[in-house]
């Protein structure tokens, strides 16, 4: 018995040795009332911050997309151009010398400015109506066309079939087409051209026909009709993350844009328009930028046989290039919708517009060498070819 209180000695003087350091040392560390805090004041705040950054960044990391597409000037397939279409029994003979340019975009855009002739294409000669041959439409396919406007002044050379075969051969090959339709809720009615998750709305008009009067005028949209201007691009505007108003106006082989251009121009940006691009004077005109927003008056010829001067046969066409911040699920954090059906719609912004002079010889367009393109850009007083 003695032997046993013997050996608890030591450990009784243990215990008392620990209660006297936790006596002095514990309240250091415990505060009566609040919780034991396993690491220091600086470095919770630290990991608070940490944490607080993370999901910071991680809200503003959303996926983006880019959208890019070539608009070009007017395109005529019918009298000389379709003569040598058919000697070489090719219809995208006009087209190969922009083949690479072409087919580097996600899709492209023109003034398509003969119809379609329902019997008789126009072919040779010098004749002020114009008409196509149906089958020279499937090179616009071949070449990534897939927006085409098709008001303009020869909207109605072919009459009213002709203006039904153009649009009815444009839609079983896939080509929306603006500004002409079976009525005229049909011409203002947008259309649309999606790429890689982003809606582009085009809404086009034209100053009038050559032929056709009253009758035209109930297929065709003209630019004089700002009120339906204004409900199209703000239909457009509802259903797309960028709009284009494209216009054929102006006077013919003339440098600087008329009244009636700048009216039209200005009533779309007004509207609500991103973007708005012109056709008609065969000319490269100046652009301008109107509340923050291009304007380009004319980008004179693409395809056509106006090789009798310089003017006509040099055109401009635009790389335009624009983005838009994918939305995100609500429900389920970093979850990208392209659509915009699960959040508000965030539209699209402009990224770039490039520049591309062309040189068009015997009907055909080529990229311009940097001295051609020297020499066309500073007509319209311009020196950078990209634009912000």
């Amino acid at each position: 018995m003695i032997r046993n209180r013997k050996a608890l000695i030591p450990i009784i003087i243990l215990v008392a040795a620990l209660a006297v350091v936790f006596y002095f040392i514990a309240p250091k560390f415990f505060i009566p009332g609040k919780p034991i805090k396993k690491v220091s004041n600086v470095a919770q705040d630290s990991l608070q911050s940490y944490y607080e950054q993370a999901q910071n960044l991680n809200s503003h990391i959303t996926p983006t997309t880019t959208a890019t597409f070539l608009a070009v000037g007017d395109i005529m397939l019918s009298r000389n151009v379709a003569l040598a279409i058919n000697n070489a029994n090719d219809a995208g003979l006009p087209f190969k010398n922009m083949a690479d340019v072409l087919r580097s975009t996600d899709f492209n855009f023109a003034n398509l400015e003969s119809p379609a002739a329902p019997i008789r294409p126009v072919i040779g000669g010098h004749s002020l109506v114009f008409g196509a041959a149906t089958s020279s439409l499937q090179a616009l396919k071949d070449f990534n066309f897939q927006i085409i406007n098709s008001a303009n002044n020869h909207a109605f050379d072919q009459g009213l079939a002709g203006l039904e075969i153009t649009n009815s051969t444009l839609d079983s090959l896939g080509i929306a087409h603006e500004g002409t339709g079976d009525n005229l809720d049909q011409a203002w009615g947008p259309a649309v051209v999606t790429a890689n998750g982003i809606k582009i709305c085009f809404v086009g008009a034209s100053y009038g026909t050559n032929g056709g009067g009253s009758l035209a005028a109930q297929y065709v949209a003209e630019i004089a009709e700002t009120d339906r201007l204004n409900q199209a691009i703000t239909k457009a505007k509802s259903e797309c993350d960028f709009t284009v108003a494209t216009m054929h106006a102006g006077i013919e082989y003339t440098r600087i844009p008329n009244a009636g251009q700048k009216d039209f121009a200005h009533a779309a940006i007004d509207d609500g328009a991103d973007m708005v691009i012109g056709a008609h004077p065969h000319w490269v005109q100046p652009f301008e930028k109107y509340q923050g927003k291009y304007i380009f008056y004319s980008l004179g010829n693409f395809i056509f046989d106006q090789g009798f001067s310089q003017d006509t046969s040099q055109g401009l066409t635009l790389k335009i290039t624009v983005s838009k911040t994918l939305t995100t699920n609500p429900t389920t954090p970093g979850a990208a919708t392209a659509d915009d059906l699960q959040g508000t719609r965030k539209p699209a912004q402009l990224d770039s517009v490039e520049l591309l002079p062309v040189i068009i010889t015997n009907s055909q367009p080529r990229p311009a060498t940097p001295a051609e393109t020297k020499t066309i850009l500073s007509k319209i007083k311009q020196q950078e070819t990209i634009l912000k």
